[in-house]
């Protein structure tokens, strides 16, 4: 019961982000992650779900959006990158599994 109220949580914030809305990160959380280009390039889907799963099992305990960002904010600052790169591979996938529905 628990991974699958994990998956509704999660799910739901991705498919959130793939219309642009990121209510869990700060833009310059963003910014900052994609600075380097070349560790963006080079990140796998099964490397970025991981890394998302891991830290969101972290934070999901938090009931409301503020104090999941107030968790994410207490995390270094590159297992923070690393979670907004990942995040945002995921929402990237999200994204472009819609476009394929469209054809």
């Amino acid at each position: 019961m628990r991974k699958m109220q994990e998956a509704q949580g999660l799910d739901q914030l991705i498919e959130a982000g793939s219309t642009g809305y990121l209510p869990l990160f700060y833009q310059e959380w963003i910014a900052e992650s994609f600075a380097d280009k070349n560790e963006v390039k080079r990140m796998s889907f099964s490397r970025a779900a991981e890394t998302v799963h891991k830290i969101y099992r972290q934070i999901e305990r938090h009931h409301s959006i503020e104090k999941k960002k107030t968790a994410i904010q207490a995390l270094g600052n590159d297992e923070r990158k690393d979670f907004v790169l990942s995040f945002m591979k995921m929402v990237e996938y999200r994204a472009l599994d819609k476009l394929k529905e469209l054809h």
